[in-house]
């Protein structure tokens, strides 16, 4: 079978256009340090990298839903102190005022301070997390969960359930505290306390009253105490447990890296071969179609 002219030079110019097309890849690969630069490099990893990306993106996000959760119970255990300190100096003041020795200058004096210290533990209760949101409301977390009513009582209007947060892939965590189970009691205690305060004390039977209401308030307050520092404790323990996530976190992402890079990235002593490879076939490619062209009869007339 006899093979044409025309025939042999289209099949130089393919082998050509071939080899430069490889050439150019591996060009490529280098460029980007890529071994996949596009799907149809390496189907079956390209697909697989494609699944180990979305596990990436969402174990990032994972990541920053654990930011937001540690800046929320940061904010949480800090008001929870402030909260505390309070509460222990007013359990101070209670044991001061239990006596009968005080001046009305001194329970003045005292109750002057228990005021500050009630919209103190007020300010913290309606502490937000530095983005506008309540801390101690529950879910209703967009309007002060405690404020005055028209006789000047505390009151809790924030919802009765807490707020979770998706952390890990089988995590949700709670981020706040129902405010109510938590400082309505620290409310009512100091506001009995203040009254206890301000009532006379000219008779036998007022004093007795009084004793007998600050001893409740003491009783009380070591019940609240209690509480707080239960609480501050939980928050510690998710604040742990978040560090360990992270940890988790960090070394899953690693492991996503070492895959991708396993899938993907380009092993240069490898390609480096390959290319001087694809090289030597570009210039045999072209060498070969340089004596194609001379073989026209062209030249022989």
């Amino acid at each position: 079978m006899r093979v044409s002219s025309v025939a042999m030079f289209e099949q130089n110019v393919a082998n050509l256009n071939r080899q430069q097309s490889e050439f150019l890849k591996v060009g490529d690969q280098f460029a980007t340090g890529r071994r996949v630069v596009r799907p149809s490099d390496d189907p079956q990893a390209a697909s697989r990298a494609v699944g180990v990306s979305q596990s990436m993106a969402v174990n990032e996000q994972f990541s920053d839903a654990r930011i937001s959760v540690r800046n929320s119970l940061g904010q949480t255990e800090g008001a929870l102190e402030s909260m505390t300190n309070a509460m222990v100096r007013a359990r101070t003041l209670a044991v001061q005022a239990a006596s009968d020795t005080l001046s009305p200058a001194d329970r003045a004096s005292l109750t002057s301070e228990l005021n500050g210290i009630l919209e103190t533990m007020l300010g913290q209760a309606n502490a937000t997390d530095g983005n506008g949101s309540y801390l101690f409301g529950g879910y209703r977390d967009d309007a002060p969960p405690f404020v005055r009513d028209a006789a000047g009582t505390i009151v809790y209007q924030g919802d009765e359930r807490v707020r979770e947060q998706r952390v890990d892939s089988s995590r949700h965590m709670q981020i706040g505290e129902a405010g109510d189970a938590l400082f309505g009691q620290l409310f009512d205690t100091m506001q009995g306390f203040i009254t206890a305060m301000e009532a006379p004390r000219d008779t036998p039977a007022e004093r007795d009253a009084a004793r007998g209401a600050i001893d409740a308030t003491l009783r009380d307050l070591d019940t609240s105490l209690d509480t707080l520092l239960t609480r501050r404790a939980s928050v510690g323990a998710r604040l742990n447990e978040l560090d360990s996530l992270d940890t988790i976190g960090g070394n899953r992402t690693l492991n996503y890296e070492r895959t991708m890079s396993d899938l993907v990235d380009l092993d240069y002593v490898e390609a480096a071969a390959e290319y001087s490879l694809r090289q030597v076939g570009l210039q045999a490619a072209q060498r070969s179609f340089v004596d194609i062209q001379k073989m026209s009869l062209f030249n022989h007339m």
